[in-house]
């Protein structure tokens, strides 16, 4: 019986979610872990709650070449396994429609200056946002805390087709 032996990317992904900057997130509520299918990774970020709304989203997450090459990530149906209608995306008044754009990418991932697919062509992205850019010593909480901080501001209003 052979027992396959996981990647440098994969040994590095599961060293970080089981270290201090994610599991803090974990045992502040922020975000937890649902599973992992290497390159995959399926994580649930906690949303504001209101009349109807989800009390999290659900993100897949493609992590190939983790960390030196960004994360990419896009809402995800759970139940389905499938991505996330456009009508159940969050929505908002104006920070939270310019990241969770269903039309930009056809809706493969959020526009974000640390999402792998968002920063191409973007690189004044480096300037304008130097605190979101992505870097070889990055990890995953990067990206989990600017969506827990977006679905968490005042600018979330609840899903988009509520």
């Amino acid at each position: 019986m052979s027992t396959a032996i996981a990647l440098p990317d994969e040994q590095t992904f599961r060293a970080h979610i089981n270290d201090g900057p994610f599991m803090a997130g974990v045992d502040r509520g922020r975000w937890r872990l649902v599973s992992i299918e290497w390159p995959l990774a399926i994580i649930a970020v906690k949303a504001a709650t209101g009349q109807d709304w989800p009390s999290e989203y659900v993100f897949r997450f493609e992590c190939s070449n983790y960390p030196q090459v960004a994360v990419t990530a896009q809402p995800w149906d759970l139940d389905q396994n499938a991505p996330l209608a456009f009508a159940k995306w969050p929505g908002g008044k104006s920070r939270i429609p310019s990241v969770f754009r269903p039309e930009w990418k056809e809706g493969k991932c959020l526009y974000l200056p640390c999402d792998r697919i968002s920063f191409e062509g973007h690189e004044a992205w480096r300037t304008q946002h130097p605190h979101l850019l992505w870097k070889s010593n990055s990890d995953l909480t990067l990206y989990l805390d600017e969506l827990y901080d977006l679905l968490n501001s005042s600018d979330y209003t609840g899903p988009r087709g509520s």
